[in-house]
């Protein structure tokens, strides 16, 4: 694992995380580096040949530019892509086996050729027989039992790491695999994705330039994803042309105002945005329609009855979609932008979420002192953090940033140099706030790619309002009150019975309490062994006393005194030396 990364020129990312020293002989020259672009080349190779797990642990640095050099970021980007093809023969005997039926009476037409691959799947054109066109995602064979072997082995050496090396002290490692592995086995059964798919459309249904493509339920099984087809442009493929001919400012605010709809309201975001999963949807182009624009062509008077899951859930977007009183439906000249792939998707607890959005509105108003403070609360310090000097280095960045022009602010980068901050002064991170990060750096970059002037510090600051009203209305919603009712009333009735006991073990002589200090043992160890330099002090100060009154009239005793004194002092002197530098060493 550590040559995997030594070997193609990353011996700096190695020493950074406390890797190098665990390779076999704890060195790695430099020089072996060499061409950095070649090196990074071989390493996305290396990463395809060891299979779909550590692709995803590449796709997963891609997004850390804080981490790699950015010829080793271009380079893991096209892992989204670059990966070897399922044959067809597979594809036609996955839908067999799914459906109990061959390809030709399942679908109207098949396309043999993939629109594209991914570690997991790969993803073929068709229509249905109804003439609508689709794409369906096919399950790698055989993916399962490879990937349980990885994610085994990842978490041995988690845990291994965790024990053994600094970065493992510092990070929660085993957190990360763990996340690791849910977000496996949900991307590894379609159906999560599908009503994922379905959530977020029901969610997004207020942002009518935010396409969330419809799951073809009848058609989705564990293995097999089948949705419809979106015709559109990756987000860094948009011609320079239509840069000019389209303003796309109002898509670029509807993508950065759903995000943090997802992470600030709903908490539960798409947490991997990557420009793969974003098209630009081009006017002209054939494409499904949002619900707002379902619900503003829908002449009906009454609604058939949903009678599946997902059904029931497109009937709740378009209801969401109708609520909507002043919603801004684009014009027919107008692009879009669609999102697909929704097999990684982060949830936030209330604790958390609202610490987030705390230290969202903290970065996007220069507040540096209260955003560190949020993220102490949300961290775990270690032994050797110091406080007020992590307040000074979060508030010195955050106003860096400030001070930048709209456009060239990072969010993403931003919170990144804020967990490396973290990490380095010795505060413990849940391992939800590297998937934020790696959302919010997406995020700055499908903003920039549509328009290159416009920063989600901007929507953070002009949404903040909303996210204040939705908070404040559901602290006043009626389940929120009946809650509160409730734990009140159970707190009522049980305090009787508690006061009873807490007096009558008063009354008994047998209240005590338990005070926890993980320090005591280090700060007892330090007070003995200043009380033993104060006393060998004294004895070393008592001989060179009495050697100095003997001399003028015992000459020889006196100086054996003070030879004595000298072996004494030079012993103290060696003997704090080593000891305080082998508890330097335990401490780092």
């Amino acid at each position: 694992m550590v040559g995997l990364f030594t070997r193609y020129g990353l011996a700096d990312f190695a020493r950074q995380q406390g890797l190098l020293a665990l390779s076999p002989d704890g060195r790695f020259d430099d020089a072996e580096a060499g061409a950095l672009a070649e090196k990074a080349r071989a390493f996305r190779k290396r990463l395809v040949e060891l299979g779909p797990a550590y692709i995803k642990l590449g796709q997963v640095l891609s997004t850390r530019p804080d981490l790699l050099p950015e010829p080793f970021v271009r380079e893991l980007d096209r892992l989204q892509d670059d990966v070897g093809q399922i044959s067809f023969e597979d594809v036609e005997q996955t839908l067999q086996e799914e459906f109990g039926a061959r390809v030709s009476k399942l679908f109207g037409s098949f396309e043999e050729e993939p629109l594209g691959t991914a570690s997991l799947g790969q993803v073929h054109a068709a229509t249905l027989r109804d003439g609508r066109p689709v794409v369906v995602k096919i399950q790698r064979p055989g993916i399962r039992p490879q990937l349980q072997d990885d994610v085994a082995f990842f978490r041995e050496v988690a845990a291994f790491l965790t024990s053994h090396t600094e970065a493992g002290r510092r990070i929660d490692m085993v957190g990360v695999i763990q996340q690791l592995e849910r977000a496996l086995s949900d991307e590894l059964d379609y159906r999560i994705e599908a009503r994922n798919a379905a959530t977020f459309r029901t969610a997004l249904a207020e942002f009518p330039r935010i396409l969330v493509p419809r799951i073809i339920e009848a058609y989705t099984s564990p293995r097999v994803l089948t949705m419809e087809r979106i015709r559109g442009i990756k987000i860094d493929a948009v011609p320079a042309v239509s840069r000019v001919e389209y303003d796309f400012t109002k898509v670029a605010d509807e993508f950065a105002k759903a995000y943090l709809k997802q992470i600030a309201i709903d908490g539960h975001f798409h947490a991997d945005p990557h420009p793969g999963n974003v098209f630009v949807v081009m006017p002209g182009m054939d494409n499904p329609r949002t619900p707002a624009e379902v619900v503003a062509t829908d002449r009906r008077q009454t609604t058939r009855a949903a009678l599946t899951p997902l059904s029931k859930m497109e009937q709740q977007a378009q209801a969401e979609a109708r609520d909507e009183p002043d919603i801004d439906l684009p014009t027919p000249d107008e692009p879009k932008l669609a999102l697909i792939d929704f097999g990684m998707t982060a949830h936030l607890a209330g604790p958390i979420r609202e610490r987030i959005i705390r230290l969202l509105l903290d970065l996007a108003d220069n507040r540096g002192g209260s955003a560190a403070e949020t993220m102490i609360e949300m961290g775990m310090p270690l032994e050797d953090f110091d406080r007020q000097s992590y307040i000074r280095e979060i508030a010195s960045l955050i106003a860096q940033n400030y001070d930048l022009q709209v456009g060239e602010v990072k969010l993403g980068r931003v919170l990144y140099e804020v967990i490396n901050i973290s990490y380095a002064q010795g505060l413990r991170l849940p391992a939800e706030l590297t998937l934020l990060a790696k959302a919010l750096f997406n995020l700055d970059a499908v903003s920039a790619a549509l328009d290159p002037t416009y920063s989600p510090i901007r929507a953070i600051r002009e949404y903040g309002n909303r996210i204040a009203n939705e908070r404040a209305k559901d602290d006043m919603s009626l389940r929120r009150i009946w809650r509160t009712a409730s734990e009140t009333t159970d707190l009522v009735s049980a305090l009787p019975h508690r006061l009873d006991l807490f007096t009558a073990k008063l009354a008994a002589n047998e209240l005590g309490f338990t005070v926890d200090a993980p320090q005591l043992g280090a700060l007892m160890r330090g007070l003995q062994k200043i009380a033993n330099r104060i006393f060998t002090g004294l004895v070393l100060t008592g001989i060179l006393i009495a050697s100095g009154m003997l001399l003028p009239y015992r000459r020889v005793l006196g100086t054996w005194g003070f030879v004595i004194a000298a072996a004494i002092g030079i012993w103290m002197v060696v003997n704090i030396l080593i000891t305080d530098r082998g508890s330097s060493r335990r401490d780092r």
